[in-house]
């Protein structure tokens, strides 16, 4: 019968839909004006060739009742939460890096990979600026770690350099066993840690303008320095999550702590 097809075609379509789903794995972190938002990997379902960065941030709206991503739907976020653009009546408002690249394209039209890191984070980087800092521990043996910052200019045609420069006055929490130590960084974007001991420790760095905009973009909450006195090697590893980087350097003393950094987050 005409309604028995009906059904089947129907029962065809449900079944083709749901084979053809696919799930991504990527990494999204969300960084507010004053405070971390949100930070997990997630497994996002998605049909079709490509899954957008537009698309993982409504999934992580629609599973989290503690997160209101606005504008999403339209490619253009106006706030996060309480976190609304131009707070601060300029150019402040919500970018967002993938791998740690600003991309050119609108949320809606950056097709993600397989383990991309997504850091959706308020700033004013064409007014006021913004840094985006690396941490450099190849000097930890001194108790040295550096804070800098691969930052990009125009000229009058509005053509891009790139130069590296220290992130300096910046307030960095260093962890320990008995709370957190602050230090703030000096015109080479260092800091000198006193009574370096071994173990993990953990690792923030902020720094606002006068009026309480980023300058800098936040460590992921859970990064870490892990110290220990057992090698003559000094190492550093940076991850978020699913991604990972590392910065090896030989030193001729053994004492020489060998240092990684790292942070994860655990899938929900």
């Amino acid at each position: 019968s005409a309604l028995a097809a009906a059904l089947a075609v129907s029962s065809y379509s449900i079944s083709a839909f749901a084979d053809d789903e696919k799930q991504m794995s990527v990494t999204v972190r969300i960084e507010g004006i004053s405070k971390n938002l949100y930070y997990d990997t997630v497994e996002v379902p998605y049909t079709g060739d490509n899954l957008t960065v537009q698309n993982a941030l409504m999934y992580v709206d629609e599973k989290n009742d503690d997160i209101t991503i606005s504008g999403i739907e339209s490619g253009w976020i106006t706030a996060v939460n309480d976190d609304m653009q131009a707070t601060f009546g300029g150019w402040d408002g919500w970018l967002y890096t993938v791998n740690g690249v600003s991309p050119t394209d609108t949320v809606n039209n950056y097709n993600l990979s397989e383990g991309d890191s997504v850091v959706l984070y308020y700033g004013d980087p064409y007014g006021v600026g913004m840094q985006y800092p690396e941490v450099d521990a190849s000097k930890i043996s001194e108790g040295i770690l550096t804070f800098t910052s691969q930052d990009t200019t125009y000229d009058a045609d509005y053509n891009p350099s790139i130069s590296t420069n220290p992130v300096t006055d910046a307030t960095v929490e260093w962890g320990t066993d008995n709370g957190t130590v602050s230090y703030t960084t000096d015109e080479n974007g260092s800091i000198n840690i006193k009574y370096l001991t071994e173990g993990k420790h953990s690792l923030s760095i902020s720094k606002l303008s006068e009026n309480g905009i980023p300058l800098v973009l936040r460590l992921a909450p859970d990064y870490e320095i892990n110290v220990s006195a057992k090698s003559d090697e000094s190492s550093a590893e940076s991850s978020e999550v699913s991604q990972e980087s590392s910065i090896e350097s030989s030193t001729t003393e053994s004492s020489q702590p060998e240092v990684s950094t790292e942070s994860s987050a655990e899938p929900t």
